[in-house]
């Protein structure tokens, strides 16, 4: 899949700044270095591969084409996240989206259920399917989506992100637990 120059920007300019992020929030104003990590992320936080080769939209359109998502997540802590999603949009055209979100586990006292919002930036819907997301400059729009995710295994889950008012997505997730540095 070509990606144009923009998604390339995109993705250096928003995820690669998110790595220190969870250090740089917690330090305290007036200080000069970065402060040493929390207890609760010394730990290694994992990375999640998400593959998801299903997409149901809410209506049919003869112009929809076969869509699928990649993406890669690294945790900041046990809730906070940065990501980027490669995929091909409805309309045939490779897109991205970057962006942070928060994860929130055991839903409803269930361990094996959560919930996940994700806020960030989509390329990608560009030339005649520019209207197809709201508030798109240049192909560039802000995206929101929440995910519902199941545990079927210690590093696996089945997830269901929900595209709006456009349909929803279906994929599946593996858990990869970085070693620790020294």
């Amino acid at each position: 899949m070509h990606l144009p120059a923009p998604t390339l920007i995109l993705t250096w300019a928003l995820i690669w700044p998110g790595w220190g992020l969870a250090q740089v929030v917690d330090s305290e104003p007036g200080k000069d270095s970065l402060p040493a990590p929390r207890a609760e992320s010394s730990s290694a936080q994992p990375v999640i591969l998400t593959v998801a080769p299903v997409v149901y939209h809410w209506r049919d359109d003869p112009e929809h084409k076969y869509a699928f998502v990649i993406s890669l997540e690294q945790h900041l802590d046990r809730e906070r996240l940065v990501g980027l999603a490669l995929f091909r949009n409805s309309f045939g055209q490779p897109s991205a989206y970057a962006y942070g979100g928060y994860h929130w586990h055991d839903l409803l006292g269930e361990p094996r259920l959560s919930l996940k919002v994700s806020a960030g930036i989509i390329y990608g819907y560009t030339g005649e399917y520019a209207d197809k997301v709201p508030l798109n400059w240049n192909g560039f729009s802000p995206g929101l989506i929440p995910s519902l995710s199941y545990k079927v295994s210690a590093k696996g889950s089945l997830n269901l992100m929900l595209l709006g008012t456009a349909g929803v997505v279906m994929g599946y997730s593996h858990s990869f637990q970085r070693s620790a540095l020294p």
